[in-house]
């Protein structure tokens, strides 16, 4: 079952110490959600005290400058005062936040959409995709299994994993590829591989037309996701993330989150109004912990941080809208009336490539000085193939994997 996350922080409770420690916080789509709490070890001055968390024991975490001692649901364990040496009445007196923005949320679970992405005619391939890997789960574990013994031991280290799978729908032979990110051992397993590309599929021809932007919102997902493993880097230029009305900071804080959650914050510039950025100061402010103080603690994510800088340029004069993710000599282009916005309005977008210095000449002119980041270094990636003569479980250059591919290159 999915679960959508949001970020909390928790001060630790030591007057001497007030640690700022990460939670992050899931709720199960459409599902039963666990009520209770865990004993939070703080990471600074190891002081342990509880803390209620949602779902503590599947979807939710403490992420950052603390541990888990210990989980309960429902009610608080009466034991846990003679254990840990604390008791129920410390949780009225926590200073819980939510946080906007706040470094790097949890990894974005992927699931098949019935908005189709990757199709052709009535074909579906994100659900045949996904029962294709369902299939080989035990073979996926078993190839991370062995790869772990080299990662462990540092021989080779990563930090993106490919999967590539070739099956069979009605005799008919299909590739489909999944990737992740790996950022420890704990990572290496079947869980939140993403399905980034298909064959057989014509995605500029799937995506033109008119679309709702909760329908748009799935498709500017996969195509983040597609970016943050193959491109070398990600432009988001939108005037507008959220609404400016009262009462709808629930709804903006949603969207910068899923906005960070799909994309690699370290290869992503994003280009907007001052205003839209301003206006998610705010709503920081609005939740306790006012956006200057994560900005001395250092906790932005660094996509947001860089709108901090002195050299950062917003664009006022603009209602251009377009997302972008850049390859050594292309570009790929979502293009239209769409914002950053969710629900039922219709919204007009197409999906291009071009040649990378047209692209500049054309969209990028009225950004000062602007140039692409051309790191030429070519990443090394773990990946393993199904369904073929010679399944493989190797370490390469990602510009190799692009050999493997259906519909793009790298």
């Amino acid at each position: 079952m999915s679960a959508s996350h949001h970020t909390e922080v928790v001060l630790c409770p030591n007057a001497e110490c007030k640690t700022p420690i990460r939670l992050s916080v899931g709720k199960f789509d459409g599902g039963y959600n666990d009520k209770g709490g865990v004993v939070i070890e703080c990471s600074n001055c190891h002081l342990k005290f509880p803390c209620w968390l949602k779902n503590p024991n599947d979807a939710s975490c403490v992420s950052k400058n603390g541990t888990v001692v210990a989980t309960w649901t429902d009610e608080f364990p009466d034991s846990f005062e003679e254990k840990y040496g604390i008791n129920k009445s410390q949780l009225d007196n926590l200073n819980i936040n939510l946080v906007f923005g706040y470094e790097e949320p949890p990894a974005t679970q992927w699931s098949p959409s019935i908005q189709t992405f990757f199709t052709n005619g009535h074909e579906n391939f994100e659900f045949t995709a996904k029962y294709a890997l369902d299939n080989l789960q035990k073979t996926i574990k078993d190839n991370y299994n062995t790869y772990g013994h080299h990662y462990v031991k540092r021989t080779y280290g990563v930090e993106k994993s490919f999967v590539i799978i070739e099956y069979q729908v009605n005799r008919k032979s299909y590739k489909a590829t999944f990737a992740k990110r790996i950022k420890s051992e704990n990572d290496l397993t079947i869980d939140n591989l993403y399905l980034i590309d298909h064959s057989s599929t014509d995605i500029a021809h799937q995506i033109d037309g008119i679309y709702t932007r909760n329908q748009l919102l799935v498709y500017l997902e996969r195509l983040m996701n597609r970016w943050r493993y193959t491109a070398k880097e990600i432009l988001l230029v939108v005037p507008f993330i959220g609404f400016f009305y009262k009462n709808a900071e629930e709804a903006l804080y949603e969207l910068w989150n899923w906005m960070e959650m799909n994309v690699d914050a370290e290869k992503t510039r994003l280009i907007t109004r001052k205003a839209t950025f301003n206006l998610f100061k705010q709503a920081q402010d609005s939740t306790g912990i006012p956006f200057d103080t994560l900005v001395e603690l250092g906790l932005l994510e660094p996509m947001v941080e860089n709108l901090t800088s002195k050299d950062a340029e917003f664009y006022q004069k603009s209602h251009a809208k377009y997302y972008v993710g850049v390859y050594d000599n292309y570009v790929e282009v979502l293009a239209g009336s769409f914002n950053i916005h969710g629900g039922s309005y219709f919204e007009n977008m197409i999906f291009k490539r071009y040649e990378k210095e047209f692209f500049k000449e054309r969209y990028l002119h009225m950004f000062k000085n602007f140039e692409y980041n051309d790191d030429d270094a070519d990443e090394t990636v773990h990946f393993m193939t199904f369904g073929v003569d010679n399944p493989e479980n190797l370490i390469t250059s990602l510009s190799e994997i692009s050999l493997k591919q259906s519909s793009f290159e790298i």
